[in-house]
């Protein structure tokens, strides 16, 4: 089992995902993404660097690109993220210990997200042990969650996304998603895993007006006619 020794945990009182300052949004208020404006933050990654002028800045929003890929198709924290190597990737097969919780992930990653990670690594020749998201093109050090959140946040705001998204966003994204999909609360805390389905929903986010539509929806009633 790889070791993360980056980091460490900064605890505020009895709430240790307490984050919050003028300018940042907790963990606790950030919000899923909506598709659409994901698929737009993704947009304007690629339309970035395909206009980009210089390797550095091509670089950049190739790896801003792939970072958001990743971060909702594997519903990892992104102090994991950031640490993974080449390796977690070998051969499709997606292997990584998450950062925070020690658990482990073992699985076969779904091809196309693959294929893009791994154009990723082949189009920069990354080293199956380097991490994959530098700070910059041909640093030795990962980006730090401050550069990621730094961003995500710029690119919503260029996306026009008007409700509070950071880091953690990327992985509400991830659990409410499945949710909306299949609606099946297990599953989704099995994915996330949670240990207990209460964190999943508050995870995804579900709001008043969407559970009383649920039950505006239920009529079971026998059609004899």
């Amino acid at each position: 089992m790889r070791e993360y020794k980056r980091f460490q945990h900064k605890y505020y009182g009895d709430n240790k995902y307490q984050r919050k300052t003028k300018d940042k949004h907790g963990r606790e208020v950030v919000k899923p993404i909506d598709v659409k404006d994901y698929e737009e933050m993704v947009r304007l990654c690629l339309v970035h660097r395909d206009q980009a002028k210089t390797d550095k800045e091509y670089y950049r929003w190739y790896r801003n690109y792939v970072i958001l890929t990743v971060g909702v198709n594997t519903g990892n924290r992104i102090t994991t993220i950031i640490e993974q190597i080449p390796r977690d990737y070998a051969g499709g097969k997606y292997t990584v210990t998450e950062h925070k919780t020690r658990k482990r992930q073992q699985y076969t990653l779904n091809p196309d997200v693959y294929s893009i990670v791994k154009k990723y690594i082949d189009e920069f020749d990354i080293g199956m042990n380097q991490f994959m998201f530098m700070s910059k093109f041909g640093s030795r050090q990962a980006i730090t969650r401050e550069g990621v959140w730094k961003m995500i946040t710029n690119l919503a705001k260029e996306a026009n996304i008007e409700y509070p998204v950071g880091c953690h966003s990327l992985r509400k994204s991830y659990g409410r998603w499945k949710w909306d999909e299949t609606h099946d609360l297990l599953l989704v805390q099995s994915l996330l895993m949670h240990d207990s389905a209460e964190e999943t929903m508050r995870y995804i986010c579900l709001e008043a007006n969407e559970i009383d539509e649920a039950r505006t929806q239920i009529a079971y009633i026998p059609r004899y006619e």
